[in-house]
């Protein structure tokens, strides 16, 4: 004990300033948070891609799933920045580390996550009112059984011009799925014949001699493929670059492509239509 002034008597107590808070348990959280969340972001991107032809990724599903991480990536530091900063208000001691830490965590949250949520959003409302548009005309200008007749027609018309004949060499017509406009599921359809018939099935690749010399001089391919070009032309198709076939032709209304390829010995015709509403993968009722 100890007297002090005026006589009175004090516990001789060490002072000690007062314990100061700075929400370092906020920022260790935040900062942890954010790496995973950018990795579980790209985790939500790659899902469902499972090889060419066999994704089942969806917009909806990654913007669904962007959200979420960015929520979380963004909600836990502005949660303790707005708990914090209530806290400060009370007690002085809560310093203001804390707050400022979140602070910059939600930012970077904000900028690293949200920024590219948002385009993946903005995205995904384009496809869906892509969806929302009917078919063009072109699109549902024939039924499978009108697109099958009228591109056999064309292929055989073209045949006949180059001198051959449908009937002797080795026709194949096939559907294949394809995606609209609107990204529904329709059918493109090919028509393919090639002369000699069995020609793919020779045991013995040509060498390149016998290639050589299978070649037409250029102006009698050019004489035999000339009527070729144009039923393809009458047809509503264009000249496009060859891409190693003799002709090629590109089209914007319901054929998409035709090819033509003659040797001495040989021809070869091509026509595809462009991408039709119905057909096999779309359980199409045919109205004729």
């Amino acid at each position: 004990m100890v007297v002090g002034n005026g006589g009175s008597m004090v516990d001789d107590v060490a002072w000690s300033p007062p314990r100061r808070r700075n929400g370092i348990w906020w920022i260790v959280a935040s900062g942890l948070l954010l790496p995973a969340g950018w990795i579980a972001w790209l985790l939500v991107a790659l899902a469902g891609y499972n090889g060419a032809g066999n994704s089942t990724h969806t917009l909806s599903g990654q913007t669904g799933g962007s959200i979420v991480v960015t929520v979380v990536c963004a909600g836990v530091p502005l949660t303790g920045l707005v708990l914090l900063l209530v806290q400060r208000r009370r007690d002085r001691s809560v310093t203001l580390v804390g707050p400022i830490g979140c602070a910059v965590f939600v930012v970077l949250a904000a900028v690293t996550l949200g920024y590219p949520t948002t385009r993946v959003a903005q995205s995904w409302a384009a496809e869906e009112e892509q969806r929302a548009q009917p078919p063009t005309a072109t699109e549902t200008s024939r039924t499978p059984a009108q697109a099958e007749r009228d591109l056999a027609a064309v292929g055989e018309r073209a045949v006949r011009a180059m001198g051959g004949d449908p009937e002797t060499g080795d026709v194949v017509q096939f559907p294949r799925g394809c995606s609209l406009s609107n990204l529904e599921r329709g059918t493109e359809y090919t028509w393919r014949w090639s002369f000699p018939a069995d020609a793919d099935a020779d045991d013995e690749p040509q060498t390149e001699a016998d290639r050589k010399a299978d070649l037409l001089p250029q102006d009698q391919a050019e004489a035999r493929l000339a009527p070729v070009r144009e039923v393809f032309l009458d047809a509503g198709l264009r000249d496009a670059d060859p891409l190693g076939w003799d002709i090629r032709v590109v089209g914007d209304d319901w054929l998409a492509e035709g090819n033509a390829g003659v040797t001495r010995t040989s021809g070869d015709v091509m026509i595809e239509t462009t991408c039709l509403a119905g057909g096999p993968g779309d359980e199409y009722e045919d109205d004729e």
